[in-house]
């Protein structure tokens, strides 16, 4: 049985390809946007 799994660099949105920047290497916040549709999404481990 196969499972469909979402592709996580792609924007839910509009299926564009995200792109990354890293805003603080310590505490490794990462900022995901889609150039297409505008979404920003921020990422930082707890």
């Amino acid at each position: 049985m196969r499972t469909h799994v979402a592709e996580p660099r792609l924007c839910p949105t509009c299926s564009d390809i995200l792109r990354f920047e890293i805003l603080d290497d310590e505490r490794f916040l990462v900022a995901w946007s889609c150039v297409n549709c505008g979404l920003i999404r921020t990422t930082e481990p707890v």
